[in-house]
């Protein structure tokens, strides 16, 4: 996904390879500049002459009502158009058959509609390719709420395989990832440093685990998925060799955290907030500010800067002041993302104390 460019994707590749990496993500509107110049024709070049059972693919297309894309896979809704997504992406990556072949983004009851309801739905050209020998399991990709996600799985026996976005701060899969282990489909995690947040040091981390004193925080939250029994593998958009090596090396590892670490690990977690309850990336409250703030994407920043003191959150948070969108003073207190809560967050002081913050940090920055 984060391929810089064709050379790039082809250098990280070739690299993967040597190191062991078998798993690809891909799809068509990743780095999308024409039919064939983007993500998949790369990773298709790439993988040129590499015995085709030596790696593992997963493609994928958006299910959507609305306006259809249909070179990037995007706003995809009927069965030929599923099917016409299915034959672009295996043309341009030259192989005979995916091993798995994903919905994109099946995030709201709307987009499980526009995938798998009715006779001419995108569902049943997936169902067509696989009975063909041109998908080999079905599965979706999504930001949905967990009990969502169990209702897709129950609803539609087909899918074997899921990716979702889950990180030691963004825990609200949780139950759709253990549902999913109890009943044999395989999960990859997305995000799991966070959009590169999750990194640097932290002395919070080096309390809980003195055994990890002076591993930085992204290989932490790499072994603490990698430990986890439900999780089939980890994607991380890498495009630099150093990263490469640093997660591969992790990877590597037979044993990243015992279960006894990994518990102490997570019940660390009330010590580090004082008892406060903590944002679990569950996304309620997406949508209800009426100031427009991104209430979900903040909440989770506040937490790194204030309960984990990983510095990787400052600068973000030092932008917010002053932003059209971000701007934490904006908070008018109302109450409306408190009410969506499960955690019932004390959400308005947050916010205040997020406008603070960024306040200090600009002014320390000028200093």
């Amino acid at each position: 996904m984060r391929y810089k460019s064709r050379e790039n994707a082809a250098e990280m590749i070739a690299h993967g390879l040597r190191l062991g990496l078998t798993y690809f993500d891909i799809g068509s509107a990743y780095s999308f500049k024409a039919f064939d110049d983007n993500a998949e024709t790369w990773v298709g070049e790439a993988l040129r002459g590499v015995p085709r059972e030596s790696v593992v693919l997963s493609a994928k297309a958006q299910p959507r009502h609305g306006e259809t894309k249909l070179d990037r896979g995007l706003g995809i809704d009927t069965r030929d158009d599923m099917w016409r997504c299915i034959e672009n992406s295996l043309k341009r990556v030259g192989v005979e058959y995916f091993d798995f072949y994903q919905f994109w983004d099946m995030s709201a009851d709307d987009h499980f509609d526009a995938a798998c309801v009715g006779d001419d739905s995108p569902l049943v050209a997936m169902r067509e390719a696989k009975e063909q020998g041109l998908v080999r399991h079905l599965g979706f990709t999504s930001h949905a709420q967990a009990d969502q996600i169990i209702r897709w799985l129950e609803a539609v026996p087909d899918f074997r395989f899921i990716t979702v976005y889950y990180n030691f701060m963004d825990t609200a899969p949780e139950a759709a990832i253990n549902f999913a282990y109890e009943h044999n489909i395989g999960v990859a995690i997305m995000g799991p440093l966070r959009g590169g947040l999750l990194v640097g040091e932290s002395e919070v981390f080096a309390q809980a685990l003195p055994e990890f004193a002076g591993l930085p925080v992204q290989e932490i939250a790499l072994r603490f998925l990698l430990s986890t029994p439900a999780i089939s593998t980890v994607l991380s958009g890498m495009n630099e060799i150093a990263h490469m090596d640093q997660n591969a090396a992790v990877a590597s590892l037979e044993n990243p955290m015992t279960p006894e670490q990994r518990q102490r690990f997570i019940e660390a977690f009330r010590e580090f907030s004082k008892g406060e309850p903590l944002c679990t990336g569950c996304r309620y409250c997406a949508g209800v500010c009426p100031q427009g703030l991104p209430v979900a994407h903040m909440m989770p920043l506040y937490q790194l800067a204030e309960v984990f003191k990983v510095a990787s959150a400052n600068a973000h948070i030092k932008s917010m002041a002053g932003h059209q969108r971000l701007d934490p003073a904006k908070c008018v207190a109302c109450g409306l993302c408190v009410d969506k809560c499960p955690q019932k967050l004390p959400i308005p002081e947050r916010m205040q104390r997020l406008a603070e913050l960024s306040a200090e940090l600009q002014e320390a920055a000028v200093e």
